[in-house]
């Protein structure tokens, strides 16, 4: 009897072995694009899936910021071992697709009602740079618009109604000026405003260009037709070199991205565009009462939407497959779009998601949440192009050059759109 226990034992431990040996990896690569320890959630969510499919490991590779992130599976693709699913910008489609490097969903769509579920409960405008002639090629995971933080102390300090931020560009100068704060000998302890930017990023200049009436592409253009030597772009380029060197509400120079929700968050700063993102850094590290608003117009409201997605990648065999998909589903549901939303300041990019408990009362905490989905409104997609990084690239630099009064506007306009013509022409002029 003894005998048969121990027989019985031994299989059964050789079974769970056998069954733990059949356990399906699964190489998912992420960012981090904004402050805080949004990491650590990540990592925590991937350990939670995990717990609830203990068949399923996911090997996580935490690639950066959003450039480095892209940089590194671009050189897991050339190196033939594409990850199972990335978190990679949104607007990175035609570059994928260029390289052959990514399948759509839409096979899998059709056969799943939860996903056929989930692309129709996304919001819209989070869905303008995930399809392309009817297809699905990503999942909207960290999606975000950029908004308008503004400090109401400082306000209400400045004489300005903490519950009125500035509805237009004029009156963002106007506030700016009241805001910024200087000692005894004229040196500035406080800006009005900062507008970061962005080293090899156009996404706020995107928002200050939509405002302007333009946009940064042609959205007939299929990825091929960017907008640089327009008059948007001028005005857009030309407003932040203006904060700074004529009205003087603005820091001289680049603002870097990355420090500047800390510089709000200390007070040396009353106002900044920065992403609903960075809600979460802002909310537990600001020690006064700060509201978020619409980014001010010019002739109409509008920004870019911005963040990322899940992107599936050619290579992985049906088992794989099957486990990422599981995987995405899971990061993308409702409820865990609604932690994510609370943990980082990011949108719940599922509309079911605001109807959950859990989130009614996030908002009724803390209403600044609610600034970016409502923004929606009139969002518009991310510049959606090939070859995006050089292609950012050299706008960024175009936009810096105008902000460091290097050159003048139209002279940047007009290399920055030859420059980008050439880079495109490889992959248009076919």
């Amino acid at each position: 009897m003894a005998r048969d226990w121990r027989k019985q034992t031994v299989g059964l431990l050789v079974a769970l072995g056998l069954a733990f040996g059949q356990k399906t990896t699964i190489t998912f690569y992420y960012p981090v694009g904004v402050a805080g320890p949004l990491a650590r959630f990540i990592e925590a969510y991937v350990a939670d899936f995990e717990k609830a499919n203990p068949d399923v490991e996911v090997k996580t590779v935490f690639g950066g910021n959003y450039e480095e992130n892209q940089a590194k599976v671009v050189a897991a693709i050339k190196a033939g071992t594409p990850p199972d699913t990335a978190i990679l910008l949104s607007q990175q489609l035609f570059t994928l697709l260029s390289m052959d490097a990514i399948e759509p969903f839409d096979p899998y769509i059709a056969r799943d009602p939860e996903l056929k579920q989930a692309v129709s409960d996304f919001f819209p405008a989070f869905m303008m740079n995930s399809t392309l002639d009817g297809k699905v090629y990503s999942l909207p995971f960290q999606r975000s618009t950029p908004i308008l933080y503004y400090n109401k102390e400082a306000f209400r300090e400045a004489g300005l109604d903490p519950n009125r931020p500035p509805a237009t560009w004029d009156e963002l100068v106007e506030y700016a000026k009241r805001l910024t704060k200087r000692d005894a000998q004229g040196r500035v302890v406080r800006y009005g405003v900062a507008i970061p930017t962005e080293n090899r990023s156009t996404w706020l200049l995107e928002g200050l260009v939509i405002q302007a009436g333009g946009l940064l592409y042609d959205p007939q253009g299929r990825g091929c037709k960017v907008l640089v030597n327009t008059e948007p772009v001028r005005q857009a380029m030309q407003f932040k070199r203006d904060l700074a060197a004529v009205h003087k509400v603005s820091p001289e120079g680049v603002i870097a991205w990355g420090t500047t929700p800390g510089d709000f968050a200390a007070g040396k700063v009353a106002m900044i565009y920065h992403s609903t993102g960075s809600l979460g850094f802002i909310r537990d590290n600001a020690r006064f009462e700060f509201g978020t608003a619409f980014q001010p117009k010019k002739v109409r409201y509008g920004v870019p939407t911005g963040g990322a997605n899940f992107y599936l990648f050619k290579g992985s065999d049906p088992k794989k497959r099957e486990a990422t998909l599981r995987f995405i589903k899971f990061m993308t549901s409702p409820e865990l779009q609604a932690r994510w939303s609370i943990d980082s300041g990011y949108v719940a990019a599922r509309r079911a998601s605001w109807s959950l408990p859990i989130m009614k009362e996030y908002v009724k905490k803390w209403p600044q949440a609610l600034t970016a989905r409502e923004q929606l409104a009139y969002a518009k997609a991310e510049l959606p192009a090939y070859n995006l990084q050089q292609v950012k690239d050299i706008i960024a630099e175009a936009e810096q050059a105008v902000v460091l009064g290097q050159k003048d506007v139209r002279e940047v306009a007009r290399e920055a759109q030859a420059r980008v013509d050439q880079a495109l022409a490889p992959f248009c002029s076919r």
